[in-house]
This record gives C-alpha cells, structure tokens and sequence, in this order.
C-alpha cells in the first residue's frame, strides 16, 4: 500500500540515474501510440473507403434504376416521364453515354430538336465511336432541316459501321429531303443490298424514282405501301384483287379508298379507264369527299368507307391504278389533260364582289402540320392582299381561320368556312374563282381536278408527284409552282408569285377596259 501511495525512492534514484533508459523507454511508448493511432486512421480510412464504395454502389443502382424506369416508359410510349426519368438519372450521373443517346431519342420524338442535339453531342463527348449515335444525331439535324451537318453526322456513322443497314436508308432520306433523288437511291440500294426485304428502303426508293419521272419503277415500288405500319390497306378476300390483265367486261370492280383526300381526288383521273374496262365500277371514299366523287366519269356506285360493301366481283387499291394500267408520262399527261370532277348538280353559289372586281381569288395558306408542317404564314401574301380590283376568299376550315382575325384582314378577306361542309361545297366556291393559291393540301388538287387555275406553293423538299425544279405539273395542266429555294424561307416564291399576280391582275383590268 506505502509503495502505492509513495513511490520508492531508490526506484526513483535508480531509473533518475540512467539517462538514457529514459529516453528509450519514452520513445518506445511514443511509438507504441502512433502506431495505435495511425492503426485507428487506417481503419477509418477502410471504413470510409468501404462507406464511400457503398454510397458509389448505391447510387449506381439507384442511376440505373432511373435510367431502366426512363427506359420502359420510352418503350412505352410514356414520353415526357421518360424524358424526365433520364433527366434525373443524369443529374446524378451524367458520365453516361447511353443516358444521354436515349434522352436524345425522346426529346427528338417530342419535337425539341434543340434540346435533343444537345443530348447527342454530350453523348458523342463520351462515346465518339457509337455509330447508332451519329446516326441519330444526324436525324435530329435533317428533321432541323440543317441538311449539310446531317450528311456529315451520317457519313461519320458509316465511317464507323457500314454494316447496319438503317445508318445507310438514313443518309440517303437526308439526300431525298435536299431534293437529291438521285443520290437518295444509290444509298437506298447500298441499304437493300444489306437488306433486300428492308421495306422502308424499297418505300422511300419508289417515291424518289416517281420524283424524277420513273414511273415504271415507281408505280412497282409504290405498292410497297401495303407493307408499311402506318398505312395498312385491309385484307379483302371475298373477291379476288385485279391485276390489270384479267378481263373485266361484264364485272363488278371495287376500287377501294385509302391514303388522305388529295390522294383521293389526285387518283380518281384513273377510274374513268377502268369504267371502260368493266361492268360496273364501285368506288369507296370517306364521306366527305361523296358530294363530288360522284361527278367522275364512271363512278356507278359510290360507298361510305366503313360502310358494308355490296357485292363485287375483283377489287383493287384506288392508288394501285397506275401500276395495273401500265401509266407512263404520256399517259398521265393525256389522261390528265381535261378536268375530271366538276361542281355537284344543285349546289349554288353567290358572291358579291365590291364593285370593280376584275379578280376573284381563293386562298389556302395552311395544311397538314405532320411530317412537316406544310403552311405558309398568311403574313407573307400581304404584299398581294392590297391590290386593287382583286377581292380575296379564303377556304381555311380549321383552326387557322382565326389568323384573319388576329391579322385584322377581315375587310380585305371574306371568310368563307362556315359555308363549306364537304368538298362538294368547295368545288362550287373554287369553280366561281378566277384564281387560287394555295399551299401543297387537297384543296390545290381540287382545284387541279376542276380545272381552276391553281398557283402551289411548295416547301423546299418537294413531295414526290410535284417532281422537281419544274414550275408545272404533269397532273394539272392549270397548276403553276412556286418553290421554296432554301428551307423555311418564302421569300424568293413570295416574290415571285408577287410579281407574276401584279401582271396577271393587270391583264384583267386591261381587259375589263376593253383593251384600251
């Protein structure tokens, strides 16, 4: 007990006395510390590591699982929570490539092209050998119509894989929308020859062959159509389908609608030939179009599509005329040479001009938004709207009637949408006009149909059956095109339709002067 409380002093003298067991001892016990001490940092170290490699484990899991969520709702068509989905993951992670592909993707299909290029490039940033990506980032630039820089970012997609037969179809519609129809089917063809059965190659492929005036090959491809997704022509086998070449005296032919109404009214030159082939022709069409269906040479009996069908004997697809009938440019051009539709008996029209109206002129300034929204901004025919003697109708039926309202030219444009129920009420309202201009929509073909001079005005990657660089139509010799020079800019057809309405409406006031 003494020793606890009072340490020895002999003890103490001796460990006093050597100096350096002292020391020894003091640096043994220092050393012992640290390394108990840097033991303690080491598996604080590991813990941390060991945490750090966890949260790193959990937040891949958690990233993966948004981007798999992203995934099946982009599968699913659930859009703008996939956009969202990959948005999220990205914030938590955005070193991932496929993320960034994908986001592009779907903010592409959502019409943001803006946002989608931006997407693919932070893709490309990460990833520059992904083939599929330039691929589709050269989508996005040629649905921005930004036509140069889509043919750079294709070619590098088949720099790096010429194997896959969608990076070749996808060059060539960037050379089919630049009006390149040539160029458009040698890569269609480098994609067929991957793939002979590629249906959207051998779609794409007709419709450039037509547009340069290959109608044999084009009206054989054309019937690709029947094959496509979106545009499916129903089995029909009550009946055997015409081939062109079995007879058909005494038979029943249903010619079947399909496609939109200017294909409808643009193919019914074509039954006429076949009335004069058959029995009794049939002719199906979406009931609007009845009213004046009903006026085509030929046409026995005309039926509601959805509607049941009476008996018949063969049918064909109404667009499947062309390739049955052998046409070729002289035949189309004979064929089209005189009107085929007129106004329906019993509809009548009245309109009151001001006084001095040498010109009565229809307008259609806006059509189908999809694929490309074609219309043209009614601000750009004001140049025309104030000429004198001319007085302007417009056949707007939809919701782009309210632009004359928001544009204040209700006095200098009357309004005639409440007046038209059917086409049948249109072609009585354009047969009483001494002009119509219109942009590329069923009402120009119409006017085609009738026999009405028609002034077209076409987008800068023309359809097909316009052609191209051609100011006429082998379909209607009263139509005349003004074309787009460069894409989404009216100024140059503006200009010119300007210019060629001023002589045309000069003619007419000379004339109602008697020619002084």
């Amino acid at each position: 007990m003494d020793k606890t409380e009072k340490p020895n002093l002999a003890e103490h003298t001796e460990m006093a006395a050597d100096g350096a067991s002292t020391d020894a001892a003091k640096a043994t016990l220092e050393t012992v510390e640290r390394e108990t001490v840097d033991a303690t940092a080491e598996k604080i170290a590991e813990l941390e590591a060991e945490g750090a490699a966890t949260r790193v484990a959990q937040k891949r899991r958690v990233t993966n699982d948004l981007f798999q969520r992203g995934l099946a709702a982009h599968q699913a068509g659930q859009i703008d929570e996939a956009i969202r989905l990959y948005g999220t993951a990205l914030r938590q992670n955005p070193q991932q490539p496929d993320v960034w592909n994908n986001l592009g993707v779907a903010l592409r299909r959502s019409k943001k092209f803006e946002a989608a290029l931006i997407a693919y490039r932070r893709a490309a940033d990460l990833r520059p050998e992904n083939a599929g990506l330039w691929s589709n980032m050269g989508n996005c630039l040629r649905e921005m119509m930004r036509f140069e820089e889509a043919l750079i970012a294709h070619k590098k997609a088949l720099e790096l894989d010429d194997t896959i037969k969608s990076h070749t179809f996808n060059a060539g519609l960037v050379y089919r929308d630049m009006n390149r129809f040539g160029d458009a089917v040698e890569y269609f063809d480098r994609a067929l020859a991957i793939d002979p059965d590629y249906i959207d190659a051998n779609w794409d492929k007709a419709l450039a062959h037509l547009a340069l005036g290959n109608y044999a090959d084009g009206w054989a491809g054309y019937e690709t159509r029947r094959k496509l997704a979106d545009n499916p022509i129903r089995p029909l086998d009550a009946a055997p389908e015409w081939d062109g070449k079995a007879s058909l005296r005494g038979k029943r032919i249903l010619l079947r609608a399909e496609q939109g109404f200017g294909d409808m009214i643009q193919f019914a030159r074509f039954v006429p030939l076949v009335a004069k082939k058959a029995g009794h022709v049939i002719l199906e069409c979406r009931k609007e179009l009845i009213p004046i269906m009903r006026t085509v040479t030929g046409v026995g009996t005309l039926v509601e599509k959805g509607r049941p069908l009476p008996e018949f004997d063969l049918h064909v697809p109404l667009l499947s005329l062309p390739h049955v009938l052998g046409i070729g440019e002289g035949d189309l051009q004979k064929i089209s040479a005189d009107p085929y539709i007129t106004p329906p008996v019993g509809k009548s029209v009245r309109l009151a001009p001001p006084p001095g109206t040498v010109l009565k002129v229809g307008l259609i300034w806006a059509g189908k938004l999809n694929p490309r929204d074609r219309s043209c901004a009614l601000e750009n025919l004001l140049p025309i709207l104030s000429a004198k003697g001319a007085a302007f109708y417009s056949f707007q039926i939809d919701e782009r009637r309210s632009d004359l309202d928001k544009l204040g030219l209700n006095a200098f444009v009357t309004d005639l949408g409440d007046h038209i129920h059917d086409f049948g009420d249109s072609a009585a309202l354009m047969q009483a006009m001494d002009l119509v201009i219109s942009i590329d929509s069923s009402p120009a073909h119409l006017a085609g149909a009738l026999g009405v001079p028609v002034w077209m005005l076409q987008l800068y990657t023309t359809d097909w059956r316009w052609l191209v660089d051609r100011s006429d139509s082998p379909w209607y010799p009263t139509m005349r095109i003004y074309r787009q020079q460069k894409p989404a800019d009216w100024s140059v057809p503006i200009s010119k339709l300007a210019g060629d309405f001023s002589t045309f409406l000069q003619a007419r006031i000379k004339a109602s002067k008697g020619g002084e």
